[in-house]
């Protein structure tokens, strides 16, 4: 059973990791099969989990097993008490694989209690899907039964998962009629790749024929990786030779990995060769990468070797990334140097941010220094950044003291700003408040403005009240047009108000600007009534354009009555510009009445001449005909149709 519940907790991350396509999960039907009755799953509540009472058959099939007497159930709580409270997770988890060993009928209900009262919910779900696992091999239709009544998600995916691997251990062909007759779900295909794995371990073949008399789709696909990669481990030739019978597509490509992955393990050099044999195809590059990167954890030298001799291509450049990451995780002065003795390139540029990905993981002192013996250019401005964003991930103070003693230049202000802006994701206020003490002005006005975006995004209201609050009117003007923006999304009549407290300028227009965008989608009345109350001026021109720009895309009928409301201006002629081009493509003639209208001389023949020359080239003689009774200029009528007498 412990190779079951392994299994079953394998094919839960599998199902975890393909999850994006399967169809939301729903309760599974009661499913009646000619082993067993299985209690209507109708009468079961979904928050309260209600135990079963013990099956007839259940101390019978104990007996019949053979096992020894287990412990009560306080000495295995006890004991889970114990594991639990060790600090080494990954132990932990075999420990509780043994103790769900020594449950039997008398005392697997009240284990489950207080597994389901664990107060971390992930030290909960392990449990309980384990001692599902363990029910189901003596009594699989209360462990069934049970597994369904949990709240739906993945908790209960993976207790029915590890349910049908422990009755799969004990009676396969029932296990698996039953899961043949659930519903399309994420919690059927997890258990279908249990029962997979189960026919796998005995004999493949016998597994991959069953495989192939399943209805084809996306969730056979994912059932063929724990065939191959079973089968692989006992005979990686025989796996191979079945995974060639496949026709090309996605399943075969799929086995291909599976193959790969594990007969890296143990012979790499033979897996190389194999792999390397294949016909071309996306399964045979995934192959050649799997191998060369499990390669690397053995003998980096040789797989590095053997990945720059590959034919130039994208699974050669991702074959000496992923050997320069394994290699620095060993050795990353050697990985170092390798990278910078390959050819200049993308390729080298990648190899060398995944060494220093890992080494800063391993030694960020080390990292860093190297980092600062670089000649300044952008070899040391992407290094700089690939080491102040692995230090941020865990100590923002250390990433901020080491960038701040980097040469002043690109690279520092990049690292920075992307520190901060990490920053800025977890404690907006701080990140705001060191900003606020730079000292140089141009690194505070760019650090002020990513850190008001993301707050903005995130609070709009705190950032807001934040940015009201600060003393400096350039700060000020740094981070209110972000905020603006953020509330404008949901109240752009309260955003009009916070303009004005902007110093009138670039600053003030960009709030503007948003604040239009924005409110013409819900409400292009109100917004050009306000676009309208600026003065003419630069801000006006542009609030008119983003007006215009939005709505002539969603009701150009509207914005062509409210255009011809206005008086001749600046901010007039950029508004009719902008709709004379909107519409230009869909209606050429009404496009250039418009344009003919502009009142600047300039403005309007740099309008009318493309819409015309266009309108010329989808409908020559209706143009033709609009430009000899137009307004424009001899000279521009000349050269629209120069044919013309």
């Amino acid at each position: 059973m412990r190779l079951t519940v392994l299994a079953a907790f394998t094919a839960l991350l599998v199902g975890i990791a393909i999850g994006h396509y399967a169809i939301p999960s729903s309760k599974i039907a009661r499913v009646k099969t000619a082993a067993v009755a299985w209690p209507s799953e109708a009468n079961t509540p979904v928050a309260t989990t209600v135990l079963p009472p013990p099956s007839k058959d259940s101390t019978s099939t104990m007996k019949s097993t053979g096992e020894s007497a287990p412990s009560s159930a306080e000495q295995i709580i006890d004991s889970i008490k114990a594991a639990l409270a060790r600090p080494d997770t990954r132990r932990t988890y075999g420990i509780l694989s043994k103790l769900a060993e020594s449950v039997d009928e008398k005392n697997v209900r009240e284990v489950l209690a207080f597994a389901q009262n664990l107060p971390k919910q992930q030290d909960s779900n392990t449990l309980v899907s384990l001692l599902a696992g363990r029910w189901a091999e003596f009594d699989p239709k209360s462990a069934i039964a049970y597994a369904q009544s949990l709240p739906g998600g993945q908790s209960r995916n993976a207790a029915v998962t590890s349910a049908v691997g422990g009755w799969a251990e004990h009676d396969l062909a029932a296990a698996t009629a039953w899961t043949q007759q659930l519903p399309p779900s994420q919690a059927r295909d997890q258990a279908m790749q249990t029962i997979v794995s189960s026919l796998a371990d005995k004999d493949p073949q016998s597994a991959l024929s069953f495989l192939e008399t399943l209805p084809p789709g996306r969730s056979r696909q994912h059932l063929y990786w724990p065939i191959f990669s079973r089968w692989a481990t006992t005979d990686p030739m025989a796996a191979a030779e079945a995974a060639a019978q496949l026709p090309a597509g996605t399943s075969r490509d799929a086995t291909l990995q599976a193959i790969s992955s594990t007969w890296a393990n143990q012979d790499p050099e033979a897996a190389f060769a194999w792999a390397n044999s294949l016909p071309q195809s996306q399964g045979r590059n995934n192959a050649l990468q799997n191998i060369l990167s499990n390669w690397a954890t053995k003998d980096p030298q040789k797989a590095a070797t053997i990945a720059v001799s590959l034919p130039n291509g994208n699974t050669r450049d991702q074959s000496i990334g992923n050997i320069a990451r394994q290699w620095a995780l060993i050795d990353a002065r050697a990985a170092l140097a390798w990278t910078q003795a390959l050819p200049a390139g993308e390729s080298q540029k990648r190899a060398l941010h995944a060494v220093l990905a890992a080494w800063v993981q391993s030694d960020p002192t080390a990292a860093a220094s190297y980092v600062t013996t670089l000649p300044s250019g952008k070899a040391q401005e992407e290094a700089s950044l690939t080491i102040a964003m692995q230090l941020a991930g865990s100590d923002i103070p250390g990433a901020i003291s080491w960038v701040q003693k980097l040469p002043a230049g690109a690279g520092r202000q990049s690292a920075l700003v992307n520190i901060v802006s990490q920053w800025s994701e977890s404690d907006p206020r701080a990140a705001a408040d060191f900003a606020l003490r730079a000292s140089d002005k141009d690194d505070r006005k760019n650090l002020l403005e990513k850190i008001s975006r993301q707050w903005a995004y995130h609070d709009p209201q705190a950032a807001l009240s934040w940015a009201q609050n600060l003393s400096d009117p350039m700060a000020q003007d740094s981070v209110l047009p972000n905020v603006i923006a953020a509330v404008s999304e949901t109240d752009p009549r309260e955003a009009t108000k916070l303009v004005a407290r902007l110093s009138p300028g670039e600053a003030q227009t960009n709030a503007a600007v948003a604040i239009i965008s924005q409110w013409t989608g819900e409400d292009p009345q109100a917004a050009s009534q306000w676009a309208a109350s600026f003065p003419e001026n630069s801000t006006r021109e542009r609030a008119f354009e983003s007006l215009i720009n939005r709505w002539s895309q969603t009701d150009p009928y509207a914005a062509a009555s409210w255009l011809s409301t206005l008086s001749q201006g600046a901010s007039r002629d950029k508004a009719v510009s902008t709709f004379a081009r909107n519409i230009s493509v869909s209606d050429p003639q009404t496009a250039a009445q418009w344009a003919e209208s502009i009142g600047s001389d300039t403005v309007r023949n740099a309008q009318l001449e493309p819409i015309v020359a266009n309108w010329l080239k989808t409908d020559s003689n209706a143009a033709t005909a609009w430009i000899l009774t137009s307004s424009i200029s001899d000279e521009m009528k000349a050269r629209l149709i120069p044919q013309r007498k």
